[in-house]
């Protein structure tokens, strides 16, 4: 008799823990605050987007080309003051390829080499800080605003250069045979070339548009519009 009140109050006891357990479950699914909490977790899940390694290196030769063709022009307009007008051409038509949406991976890389030159010259012409000839300072004026715009621009550059050389990274380390890693490598060459080489650029563009307003102001030019900009630099 003890055995069989023992097994009835065991089955009572896992009837009601099942029926409890069913219980709660329909309360929660007739609760809209659960429903709303379940929809939050599904769409924050749908937010999460993890790029393949071409889209990665499309999105970053997008974001450089409108960044860098931005910069070109204006340097070919600071070569314009200087009175370098070959070199302003040259800056001129690789800027145009670069906004025009069809250049080549050799017009990429180019450009990013012209970029990085004409900086490291245009900044030693700053610091040099000679005054500026009164017909050069129109030109100068010109150049000024979007000179600083389009560098404030490159620093948007830094989250595309990121998740690429992640994706890139994370599928190469994925890859055993060398001559699949070899072919790879070539069909991200574009990529991995600016990976490499523009995070420099920006600092040294950073520093070359600092450059610039220092000369600027120097030679009394009304700098109140590229103040405005923000470049996160300090003065020093």
């Amino acid at each position: 008799m003890r055995n069989f009140n023992f097994i009835y109050l065991l089955a009572f006891f896992m009837f009601f823990s099942v029926s409890s357990e069913a219980q709660f479950k329909k309360l929660k699914d007739l609760n809209p605050l659960s429903a709303l909490t379940n929809q939050g977790e599904e769409e924050n899940a749908e937010e999460v987007v993890v790029l393949s390694v071409d889209e990665a290196q499309a999105q970053l030769i997008i974001a450089l080309s409108s960044a860098l063709g931005d910069v070109l022009a204006a340097q070919a307009l600071i070569e314009e003051a200087k009175g370098n007008n070959d070199l302003a051409a040259t800056l001129s038509n690789s800027s145009a390829k670069m906004l025009g949406g069809d250049a080549s991976n050799e017009d990429i890389q180019g450009a990013v080499l012209l970029t990085r030159d004409t900086s490291n010259a245009q900044q030693a012409a700053f610091e040099e800080s000679e005054e500026m000839a009164d017909d050069a300072k129109a030109l100068y004026a010109k150049a000024l605003v979007p000179y600083l715009s389009a560098v404030a621009k490159t620093k948007g550059l830094t989250e595309q250069i990121t998740n690429f050389m992640n994706a890139s990274q994370n599928q190469l380390k994925s890859i055993r045979n060398p001559m699949e890693i070899r072919k790879l490598r070539g069909t991200l060459e574009t990529g991995l070339f600016i990976g490499k080489n523009v995070p420099k650029l920006i600092v040294n563009l950073g520093k070359s548009s600092v450059g610039l307003l220092r000369f600027a102001k120097k030679n009394g030019l009304d700098t109140s519009a590229a103040d405005e900009i923000e470049l996160d630099l300090e003065m020093e």
